[in-house]
């Protein structure tokens, strides 16, 4: 397969034409071997954005606890079917013990806050989260809706993942980092964070304090929890996504960091393995498994149509991430995208600093579809 790189290129590029501020990075494997990867723009105000360059990825980071899912079913230590409270038996609640894995790792099981809030300390505090998490309620019975929890779902999984192989999350990651060569993390070591881009708000979409305002209206509202869920993020998320506090933060849903190349290379990996190739974590049968659609509908939360996998989004109508029905991924706060589609043979990670204001941002589609046009 062939690979037109400077077209990709030059579409990249352009997506940065009028923001002298913001920056982006581009990492894509074609048939299991690096094919581009380059960088535009800058990492904030004084330097260029670098291919070790560091950004939040924010939602990203749920496709990466998919991808450790996998891991654990490969390892016969996970059964998506099996319910949470056979591995984690406190979470065995009366209105959560019949919670499956796959539902709450696809965003079925109405666990989308903590009705008490999350602030980032508490995600540090093992043992209060952990009851915490025991403690809430789910907003509606397992498996009776689809409804996008943008930062609990990764501390649920962090907790199962311990209980059903003695790992957390954290040591699980530093495997697969040490299997690919990656830096991904959650939060951000003190030692890595000169190399931190910051993110810059979207132009001429912020909220409005009126718009804000109308959203938080109904304080039971599902948004709203979800909105006030994290309360240092209110009423302006952007100093507290470019601060020290979600740094030292832990929500592997929410507050991953990394660079284009390190997401690109591990969706690489899981291609590799569902392609049958040869992988130092994942059986096929396991990333399949993980990737194949478990849940799709109207999104209680976000009132369009979501489609998951285990922790991956699979293509819809809201998130178009692959053409074909066998593409996974997950796109991050703002507009960054990482994914995979084995039956067109590549994988992508695109990151930009400059926040969108659509679901899937137009920069996203412009990329994926000259990666797509670019082969042959």
């Amino acid at each position: 397969m062939t690979f037109d790189v400077q077209k990709v290129r030059d579409v990249a590029a352009a997506q940065l034409e009028g923001d002298p501020e913001g920056g982006a990075a581009l990492c894509v494997f074609v048939d299991g071997a690096e094919a581009l990867n380059e960088t535009w723009g800058l990492a904030d105000a004084d330097t260029p954005y670098a291919s070790d360059t560091l950004q939040i990825a924010q939602s990203m980071g749920k496709g990466v606890v998919g991808a450790v899912a996998a891991l654990l079913v490969a390892r016969g230590q996970l059964d998506l079917d099996e319910r949470v409270a056979a591995y984690w038996p406190e979470f065995g609640t009366p209105d959560k013990r019949d919670i499956t894995v796959s539902q709450l790792l696809s965003h079925q099981a109405g666990l989308l806050y903590l009705d008490d809030t999350m602030p980032f300390a508490l995600t540090t505090d093992r043992e209060k989260l952990a009851a915490a998490l025991v403690a809430q309620a789910p907003a509606w019975e397992a498996g009776a809706k689809i409804g996008y929890s943008p930062q609990t779902v990764g501390n649920y999984a962090d907790f199962l993942f311990e209980r059903a192989s003695g790992k957390g999350f954290a040591e699980l990651l530093e495997e697969v980092n040490d299997a690919l060569g990656t830096e991904l993390s959650v939060g951000l070591p003190v030692e890595r964070r000169h190399r931190a881009a910051r993110v810059l708000a979207a132009e001429g979409g912020a909220l409005s304090e009126e718009a804000l305002a109308a959203l938080l209206a109904d304080q039971d509202s599902l948004f709203a929890r979800i909105l006030h869920n994290i309360p240092e993020t209110l009423p302006d998320p952007m100093p507290a996504v470019n601060g020290d506090a979600i740094r030292d933060a832990f929500m592997p849903a929410a507050n991953m960091f990394g660079s284009a190349r390190d997401f690109a290379r591990l969706y690489n990996a899981l291609n590799t393995a569902l392609l049958g190739g040869p992988s130092p974590l994942w059986s096929r049968e396991a990333v399949e498994l993980a990737t194949t659609e478990i849940a799709r509908g109207t999104d209680a939360v976000l009132s369009l149509e979501t489609a998951f996998a285990l922790a991956f989004q699979k293509p819809s109508t809201t998130y178009p991430l692959a053409r074909s029905p066998r593409g996974f991924g997950h796109g991050g706060a703002g507009g960054s995208l990482a994914m995979a589609d084995p039956d067109a043979g590549f994988a992508l990670c695109w990151m930009a600093t400059r926040y969108g204001t659509a679901a899937f941002d137009p920069r996203q589609t412009a990329v994926l579809n000259a990666v797509y046009s670019a082969l042959d």
